[in-house]
């Protein structure tokens, strides 16, 4: 069978990493790669290419353009980080608009002198490179949705963004989303038809090796995540006030950066449980590692999450998993305790009843582990080059 040969655009890559994307996009093309598709991958980078993490095979070609871009940028963030770059700022656009126009025209450019079967986008900002290379190649266009708009806006969103995702989602062949929840919305926000729409959830690689917890000390539970609206980290700190009302041996920790964590950091101090709460601000992969072995619960509050990856991350090192109803990795994690993310009471009470009965943290960890032993990249992976052939035979 003939190999494919596919033009991705991406908006993050490991080491620059601000959320999940990065470590999806390295591990979706790496089990791609696997298959025999070959791929070229035009992404935004702040720094070299040649210090992006590299995927063990020739199949993937990486190709950088430098630019401001990363995810979760907003016109006020990107002028300070325009403000920053001195000189260096002439190369760049004055506003995000702008700049994303500039990475579009250097995407396009790059994709001209490629040879390609079919194009592959993420998310938002790649959305009019991914069209306009539609337009002069006649290849098809798939888009790959991670979140909306109306995800990371909580529904205030900012209409630039929102036509634009809606423009895109018209002209694509095929739109790829996370979970059924991300789909569901795509269907009901942006009136697009069901059947243009194809699940394929996230995985991880799981080793099926069971960790051991520490014993005789604090219970810690765990927020880890961008601090922003749509994660949910007020409902997180308002219910460790209420759990720690009951529990004295608990420490809370908030793991990530993100424009919520000021005022995160002054909820926790009105609420008067500022010595009970560790913001660990961002962390690097093996501080993530470390945090997560040492985690005895995780909680995962969100008031939109189109998946969630860091909650099978979670249940892979031993740790019970707390989910917001409005999750898509609930769809495949089936071994959790779900909650509505506005429900203080009830996520403060499931919490103390997982921290209090090893039985039952047990029991949710060791059937967790049998779920993810059937979650890999490689079976997401092979749906994806179903979804590509089904568009270019």
């Amino acid at each position: 069978m003939k190999s494919l040969k596919i033009l991705m655009f991406g908006w993050e890559f490991p080491p620059y990493n601000i959320g999940g994307l990065g470590n999806v996009t390295y591990n979706l093309c790496n089990a791609l790669a696997k298959f025999g598709t070959k791929i070229t991958l035009i992404l935004p980078i702040k720094g070299e290419s040649n210090k992006l993490k590299i995927i063990p095979t020739n199949f993937v070609s990486i190709k950088g353009i430098k630019s401001l871009l990363s995810p979760y940028l907003n016109e006020k963030t990107y002028q300070y980080k325009y403000s920053l770059c001195k000189e260096e700022a002439k190369i760049y656009g004055t506003n995000l608009k702008e700049e994303i126009d500039r990475f579009t025209k250097r995407g396009v450019k790059i994709a001209k002198h490629e040879n390609f079967d079919l194009i592959h986008c993420h998310d938002w900002m790649t959305f009019p490179a991914g069209m306009q290379t539609k337009e002069f190649s006649g290849k098809p266009l798939i888009l790959h949705v991670h979140t909306t708009e109306l995800d990371r806006s909580c529904n205030s969103h900012n209409h630039f963004v929102y036509n634009l995702e809606l423009e895109a989602f018209n002209k694509a062949d095929k739109i790829i989303a996370v979970s059924n929840y991300t789909k569901n919305r795509i269907i009901k926000d942006y009136n697009i038809s069901k059947d243009k729409i194809e699940v394929v959830h996230n995985a991880i690689e799981f080793d099926g090796n069971k960790k051991n917890k520490p014993h005789n000390r604090k219970k810690i539970v765990l927020y880890l995540g961008r601090i922003s609206m749509h994660k949910g980290p007020d409902y997180f700190i308002r219910a460790a006030k209420k759990i720690s009302e009951y529990m004295k041996d608990v420490l809370f920790v908030m793991a990530g950066s993100g424009e919520l964590l000021p005022e995160m950091i002054e909820l926790a101090c009105n609420l008067d449980i500022g010595d009970k709460i560790l913001f660990t601000g961002r962390l690097k992969d093996e501080e993530v590692k470390k945090i997560y072995e040492s985690a005895d619960l995780y909680i995962l509050p969100s008031v939109s999450e189109p998946f969630g990856i860091s909650a099978l991350e979670a249940a892979s090192n031993g740790v019970p998993v707390i989910v917001s109803e409005n999750s898509g990795v609930k769809e495949i994690l089936k071994n959790c305790i779900r909650v509505d993310f506005w429900d203080i009471e009830e996520i403060a009470n499931k919490t103390i009843s997982a921290l209090r009965y090893s039985p039952l943290r047990e029991e949710i960890t060791s059937n967790a582990y049998r779920e993810l032993t059937n979650i890999s990249w490689k079976e997401r992976a092979s749906k994806i080059v179903s979804i590509y052939r089904s568009l270019i035979n």
